[in-house]
């Protein structure tokens, strides 16, 4: 009966602010995955990610038959779990400690403080689950300690160890915070533990419970394994053992805000000095355990597994680089021992009766105050912004639905991730918002390059302005509405007409040395400061007439130059302005449709078709740093004739390759290739060798045979650059495209996929 209080308690603590449920696309993302699974489609892993099981998805979206896809609902799923987590915390207590503390334990956990119940209350996909697996692993830890895993009966609770080990692994990578002490402590208890038939049905349960990740990884080639090699911002792990213990444990213990200030001048001191006393007070009681578990004496009573798991908690923050994160989720899994440590203090004190008993009380109405007022003070019940954000979403939406639905648009492109993602959940997917960096789900950017009406979307008049003038520089034609209250709908976008790519022969940079930008070579370039006036010109070597197009590759989009000023001349004398560029939202078209990317590393700029010798590119804006330039490509009109649609392209490419032969295409090609003909671009190590400017990612696998499908107008530069990377080829025509089949030679060098066409990697070989 108490307990079922104390649940209570904790569903009116969290249910305070599912009233006003907060959203946003991390959030959303985890609803549009239920969403899908309640349609029959399964995804191993959040999506876009290489970490991060799908529990939590699957059940929101039992949560979504049962109560409808709301975000009242999908926060609610996360509430749920966290209160799932109560009774086992207490189940932990009582084996630790006895009934009455687990009790305690659980009850101020259900009272806050602040950082566990913003947890607890936003379906965030990964974190809050780590709370009840945790706690049952280390119950069951604790009973297979006592009895011995070796013991009669025991087979059944090691078992279900491996499970839970394995989902833990799958939901969260932090959960190695467990793994190391349960796992060396069991082993230790029984030595002769791995020769037995239940170790290998343990680590085959786990298996099991990691099956998500480990299909993941099978699809990927290990792309879980390559994303925890990526180099992250590290202090130094004393560094981040300073803030652990200056900011980030104060802040788990609700004594002060996470990298603020304290909660309240006088409590908030007090508290993380009564805290330090309790930490003190559980490492000497659970240290004694640990010392008779080594010593191998009896009364062990299991406070070893919470001490040598707060140790790796600690190690592994420290040496991840948890500080240098932001974020809290870190330190979330410290909620498994705090209250148990101040339980166990609580427990001790009142024993003694007198004065003890009375600092004991204290100590627990202190902190047990605490986690409320902190759980209150920042929750939508005394923030009007908050309750005001939570009832404006769905209808601010719906005016954008509805006026997209009246146009026959379901698909836009948003500049926005947290608009993307959060606007289409609200939307119930009638309309997909995809965000322009940060895609989540392939099959939504796949859908909208093969619709027949798109749109891109931008809030504020600021966006919209700048969103028409790099509409104008792409050289689109398209059409404008204003939705109140803020948003700007771009549509029935029209692309120009098609070009065909100039040849560089005869190509020379007045003025400038260094190596031609034309060369087809993605790693040599010309680098320019980022300053006004800065800039170089191009000549052709004759007056070609109908130049209306210029592409520039930097390597990376971040060194495009921050504004950009064309101009043209026929004698290199008398100067015309062509067009203006900002690099804000860098676009191209791919198959007649706009693709917009902000990790794209061309950008295309359209003019008026003009009889041209000189390009000049001058740099107008004001930041740190160069701007680069690896490549230049000009065209030229080639009439009103536009390539065949890429459906027929692809078509034709899935008619003429047999088996799983992946091409390697440009976006408007690759949306409709048969999912056997696409590329599956998954991580790799980074070779030494590979400039810094250019992404491993789109560096081609090297020493084997390659399909490559450009449209027909790149075909002489990607013709180009094969031959003079050493590639022995074979053209196969297609409507509108070239399929070229590439064979490497031995001295062959490293090719580039530069979003449009290859490019040689020169300083590879």
């Amino acid at each position: 009966m108490r307990l079922l209080l104390v649940l209570l308690v904790g569903a009116l603590v969290r249910g305070i602010y599912l009233a006003w449920p907060y959203l946003d696309s991390d959030i959303a993302v985890v609803g549009l995955m239920a969403r899908h699974a309640l349609q029959g489609e399964f995804t191993p892993l959040y999506w876009g990610n290489h970490y991060g099981g799908s529990l939590e998805p699957i059940i929101a979206s039992a949560m979504f038959f049962l109560a409808g896809a709301t975000p009242r609902v999908l926060n609610a799923t996360a509430a749920l779990i966290s209160l799932s987590y109560l009774p086992l915390l207490y189940l932990l207590g009582r084996e630790l400690i006895n009934r009455r503390a687990g009790l305690a334990a659980a009850l101020l956990s259900a009272l806050g403080p602040y950082m566990l119940v913003a947890y607890s209350v936003v379906a965030r996909g990964l974190h809050v689950e780590m709370l009840p697996l945790g706690a049952l692993l280390l119950w069951l830890t604790v009973r297979l300690l006592k009895a011995g895993p070796m013991a009669r009966g025991q087979a059944g609770a090691l078992i279900a160890w491996g499970l839970v080990a394995g989902v833990g692994v799958w939901t969260n990578p932090l959960f190695i915070y467990f793994l190391p002490p349960t796992l060396l402590l069991l082993l230790y208890r029984a030595p002769r533990l791995p020769l037995s038939w239940r170790f290998w049905g343990m680590a085959l349960a786990a298996l099991m419970g990691a099956a998500p990740l480990i299909y993941h990884n099978w699809l990927t080639a290990g792309g879980t394994l390559h994303y925890m090699e990526v180099p992250r911002p590290h202090s130094g792990f004393w560094a981040n053992l300073q803030f652990l213990f200056s900011e980030g444990l104060p802040a788990a213990v609700g004594a002060s805000w996470f990298r603020k200030d304290w909660v309240l001048p006088g409590l908030g001191p007090a508290l993380a000095a009564a805290a330090g006393l309790v930490a003190l007070w559980a490492a000497i009681r659970w240290g004694v355990d640990l010392w008779r578990r080594i010593m191998r004496w009896e009364g062990a009573g299991g406070g070893e597994t919470l001490l040598l798991t707060f140790l790796c908690i600690v190690y592994v923050f420290c040496a991840v680089g948890g500080a240098d994160s932001g974020s809290f989720r870190y330190l979330l899994a410290l909620y498994l021992i705090w209250p148990l440590a101040v339980a166990l203090a609580w427990e001790g004190l009142t024993q003694r009766g007198g004065a003890g008993a009375i600092l004991g009380w204290t100590l627990l109405i202190l902190v047990a105050g605490m986690n409320l007022y902190t759980a209150l003070a920042f929750s939508p019940l005394y923030h009007p912004e908050q309750r005001a954000t939570a009832q404006g979403m769905a209808s601010e939406q719906e005016a954008l639905t509805q006026a997209m639905a009246r146009r026959g648009i379901r698909y836009a492109y948003v500049a926005d991730y947290w608009l993307g993602m959060k606007n289409t959940f609200l939307a119930q997917e009638k309309v997909i918002l995809l965000p322009f960096d940060q895609e989540r789900y392939p099959p939504y950017k796949r859908r909208l390059l093969r619709a027949p009406r798109y749109a891109l979307v931008m809030p504020g008049q600021h966006n919209a302005s700048v969103t028409s003038r790099a509409l104008h520089t792409a050289g689109a034609a398209f059409r404008e509405d204003r939705v109140p209250p803020r948003w700007h709908l771009f549509y029935d976008l029209t692309p120009p007409r098609s070009t065909d790519d100039l040849s560089p022969q005869g190509w020379s940079l007045p003025g400038k040395g260094g190596p031609a930008l034309w060369d087809r070579d993605a790693a040599t370039r010309l680098t320019l400061p980022q300053r006004p006036g800065q800039g170089l010109t191009l000549d052709l070597g004759r007056a070609v007439e109908g130049v209306c197009s210029l592409r520039l590759f930097p390597g990376n989009p971040r060194l495009l130059p921050r504004e950009l000023r064309l101009s043209g001349s026929q004698d290199g004398e008398t100067w015309q302005e062509l067009a203006r560029a900002e690099p804000y939202l860098p676009f191209f078209w791919s198959g007649g449709k706009l693709v917009i990317s902000k990790g794209a590393p061309w950008q295309e700029i359209r003019f008026a078709p003009q009889e041209l010798r000189y390009l000049r590119l001058t740099q107008t804006g004001q930041s740190k740093g160069d701007w680069a330039l690896n490549e230049l490509l000009v065209g030229i009109e080639a009439g009103p004739a536009q390539a065949a649609p890429p459906r027929e392209a692809a078509q034709a490419l899935a008619n003429m390759l047999d088996g799983r032969q992946p091409v390697w295409a440009e976006p408007g090609l690759a949306a409709w290739l048969p999912p056997r003909l696409r590329v599956d671009r998954f991580p790799r190590h980074r070779p030494a060798w590979l400039p810094s400017y250019l992404a491993q990612s789109q560096l081609l696998p090297q020493g084997r045979a390659l399909n490559l499908a450009v449209r027909a107008s790149l075909a002489p530069a990607a013709r180009a650059a094969l031959t003079r990377g050493g590639y022995a080829l074979i053209e196969r025509p297609l409507p509108g495209w070239v399929l070229f089949m590439a064979q490497p030679r031995d001295a062959s060098a490293p090719l580039y996929w530069a979003g449009l066409l290859p490019l040689i990697v020169g300083e590879g070989r």
